[in-house]
C-alpha cells in the first residue's frame, strides 16, 4: 500500500541565514517553502530516520550544552496531513527544541501545507519516537540533516539551482 507523504526538501531561508545571511557564493536567500512530494515511502529516509533516533542522545547533550559555533537546533517530525489531502503525514521542522513538564516541545519552522491545525510558529508537542530527522549548525556547517543532503543528492548535480547547491555545501 502506497503511503504518500510530504517531505520538505530543505529550508533555504532557514538554512542561509543560519550561516550568517548568506551561503556559499553568495547564493539570493528566497522566501518559500521548497518542498519535495514522495508518492511512495523512501527506504533509505527510513533509514536516515532510524538512524536519527539512534544518535538522539548525542543530539540532546549538544543542544543542552552547545559548543562556540553551535546553533539552529532542529529536529523533524510528521504530523498527520488533513483528510483529503492526497497525504498521509507532512514533515515539519522544529526550532527552539526544550522539555518542559515531561515533554518535549518545538515551534513549528516551516509552513504546513496539509495541515490545517496549525501554523509556522506555533509550538508543537512531539515524540522522541516519531522523530525522522535532526540537524544544527556548527561554524557555518550543516550537522545532521541526513534527509536534507540524501534529498539533495537525488537531484542530478547539474539540475541543482543555485540555492540547492549552496545547502548542498553546507554539509561536511
Amino acid at each position: 500500500m502506497v503511503n504518500p507523504m510530504k517531505v520538505y526538501l530543505f529550508l533555504i531561508p532557514f538554512l542561509l541565514l543560519a550561516c550568517g545571511g548568506k551561503a556559499p557564493n553568495k547564493a539570493p536567500v528566497v522566501t518559500s517553502d521548497p518542498t519535495l512530494h514522495l508518492s511512495r515511502n523512501d527506504e533509505e529516509l527510513d533509514r536516515i530516520a532510524e538512524q536519527a533516533r539512534k544518535t538522539l542522545p548525542a543530539f540532546i547533550r549538544r543542544l543542552r550544552r552547545p559548543r562556540d559555533g553551535d546553533g539552529n537546533f532542529r529536529i523533524k517530525c510528521p504530523f498527520r496531513a488533513d483528510s483529503g489531502s492526497g497525504f498521509s503525514r507532512e514533515q515539519i521542522w522544529l526550532s527552539d527544541i526544550h522539555f518542559s513538564n515531561g515533554a518535549w516541545f518545538g515551534t513549528a519552522a516551516n509552513t504546513p501545507f496539509y495541515i490545517s491545525g496549525f501554523k509556522k510558529g506555533d509550538t508543537l508537542s512531539f515524540s522522541t519516537d516519531d522523530i525522522t530527522d535532526w540537524m544544527y549548525i556548527h561554524d557555518g556547517k550543516i550537522i545532521g540533516g541526513l534527509s536534507i543532503k540524501y534529498l539533495l543528492e537525488q537531484i542530478p548535480e547539474n539540475e541543482r539551482d543555485k540555492d540547492q547547491q549552496a545547502v548542498r555545501s553546507l554539509f561536511p
